[in-house]
């Protein structure tokens, strides 16, 4: 009998994420049990806890509450979603344990450059990215997989709401504020396009964008979609420029929603969103002249569009939801 132990992050889109996949894993018929361990409660009672809180000695007592509880529950596989502040010390332990460890890796290992030195911890690795990951998978003597993430159940739900809704935008963007984003949002700005934006950082810009910032801090994934319908069209932006050879950028969660809800994605070129959603429309650009040129297009010819966002929200229904991803976690997991 498996027993699983899934671990919330602290904070961030990670955090969000794994709620939805927690969602799923408690309906998962497949799945006999589930215990949860989250990050974000532990370090905040030790913070406080603690007289002159050091962040060594917190992640220290909250590893060691993690052991007690993995020990406590026989657990069998440990499900680390990514910037959960595990230490290697603690995965190798429980691994020698004879348990399964797992980590999902839903960063960018460029900007989250824990990986390479907690792999050897891992058993399993499921990453949203390529790049160097597999070798460094095989190095460590990590069994290791591509598996984008999803689509919320809200997005897919708030189909119908989204299609009758009045479009009273051109252009919804959520996210990170980066200089290559905000490059091409005051471009697009600046030729009269309308703009809703959102995303946490946004507090701290200063530029033409400020009267298209409808949210500056974070925000779930209701406040999220509620923003994308306001606008006929939803960019999708890497957070740095890609690269001609950009095999190594990773398909952001909200690509998912966007598709699920039946609104038209515009994006930077990736290869794996031709690779995972081949079977889906949506626009590509590869550079800004080329954007620009798109969305005038797209915008002429948004009312011929229905039936193809139509069958947008059905592929995502039927092959990408949350439920799914937990099915073909488990199948990994369990086929080394």
């Amino acid at each position: 009998m498996s027993n699983w132990m899934l671990l919330l992050p602290p904070v961030g889109g990670s955090r969000q994420a794994t709620k939805h996949l927690l969602e799923a894993c408690k309906n998962s018929p497949s799945l006999e049990t589930i215990h949860e361990f989250d990050c974000h409660k532990y370090h905040s009672a030790f913070a406080t806890l603690l007289k002159t809180p050091d962040e060594d000695m917190i992640v220290d007592l909250l590893n060691q509450s993690l052991v007690v509880q993995c020990l406590q529950h026989s657990i069998t596989h440990l499900f680390v979603p990514a910037l959960c502040p595990l230490t290697r010390f603690t995965l190798e332990l429980l691994f020698k344990q004879g348990m399964t460890t797992i980590h999902w890796f839903i960063e960018d290992y460029r900007r989250a450059t824990y990986l390479k030195d907690v792999l050897p911890g891992y058993s399993h690795c499921i990453a949203i990215q390529r790049g160097p990951i597999p070798q460094w998978c095989l190095q460590s003597n990590t069994h290791y997989c591509y598996l984008p993430t999803a689509a919320s159940g809200e997005s897919i739900k708030g189909y119908e709401t989204n299609k009758a809704a009045q479009k009273s935008l051109d252009i919804a963007f959520v996210g990170l504020p980066s200089t290559y984003r905000i490059t091409i949002l005051e471009r697009l700005c600046s030729q009269g396009f309308s703009l809703a934006i959102a995303g946490e950082g946004w507090n701290k810009y200063k530029g033409p964008l400020v009267k298209s910032i409808v949210n500056n801090s974070w925000i779930d994934t209701e406040e999220s979609l509620a923003i994308m319908q306001s606008a006929k069209i939803v960019l999708n932006l890497s957070f740095n420029k890609p690269s001609p050879h950009n095999f190594d950028d990773q398909i952001s969660p909200r690509v998912f929603d966007i598709l699920a809800m039946g609104s038209v994605l515009i994006s930077d070129s990736l290869p794996l969103l031709d690779e995972s959603l081949k079977e889906c429309l949506y626009y590509t650009f590869q550079n800004e002249e080329e954007l620009d040129s798109l969305i005038s297009r797209v915008l002429g010819e948004y009312h011929l569009l229905n039936d193809r966002l139509q069958n947008n929200h059905t592929h995502i229904k039927q092959s990408h939801t949350w439920e799914q991803r937990v099915e073909q976690i488990l199948a990994f997991a369990n086929n080394r």
